[in-house]
């Protein structure tokens, strides 16, 4: 039996008309115009499957990492593992070529593609697919080591002074693991490591 039919049945006569009308309305069903539509993707796949688009910062990922490419199904070939330095001309050298701003991503923007890569897929299918995750190298640059007092006995025990630690920037990068997020400022700019490469949308 209908709601608003029910109510009419059980409600006493005596009850004001306008409380019986507001009592039928709540009951009805609402109307699909009321309804607030459903939050866009966070990130969505280019036709090819092979790259995809971060809504939230507007930036285009490879699904695979570089020396890789998509096959409709997989990340098949091997990956590139290239130091720090070559890693930087890579993303020079394909900016070139292609005509669009290719670039080593920074820290964050691994981390939060990390945090894609874990989350549920709605669509069932994942942004980076199991082979394509692992250690990359970030530009972001190991700024966050601490000023060295030279007289701190400690430190001349260790050996570190104010050029060790300007050394220590220097020779040392972030690098991300993009299936688990987590991130290193400690890692020598010579080891070898996968590089994946960012782009602003068009």
């Amino acid at each position: 039996m209908h709601k608003s039919l029910l109510l009419r049945r059980c409600w006493p006569q005596s009850a004001p008309l306008g409380l019986l009308l507001l009592t039928t309305l709540l009951a009805s069903p609402a109307q699909a115009g009321n309804t607030a539509p459903p939050s866009p993707a966070e990130w969505s796949l280019t036709p090819d499957g092979g790259h995809f688009l971060q809504r939230s910062t507007q930036l285009v990922w490879p699904r695979c990492v570089e020396g890789q490419r998509w096959s409709g199904q997989h990340c098949v070939g091997e990956p590139r593992w290239l130091n720090h330095t070559e890693a930087q001309a890579l993303a020079r050298s394909r900016a070139q070529a292609d005509g669009v701003a290719w670039r080593l991503p920074h820290l964050k923007e691994l981390q939060q593609l990390a945090r894609l890569s874990t989350q549920k897929p709605v669509t069932g299918k994942t942004t980076l697919p199991d082979a394509s995750q692992g250690w990359s190298w970030s530009a972001t640059a190991p700024i966050n080591m601490h000023s060295v007092n030279a007289y701190s006995y400690d430190n001349i025990a260790k050996g570190l002074n104010g050029q060790t630690v300007n050394q220590m920037k220097f020779l040392h990068g972030w690098a991300v693991n993009t299936g688990t997020g987590e991130a290193r400022n400690d890692v020598l700019k010579r080891t070898p490591m996968m590089v994946r490469l960012v782009r602003p949308a068009d």
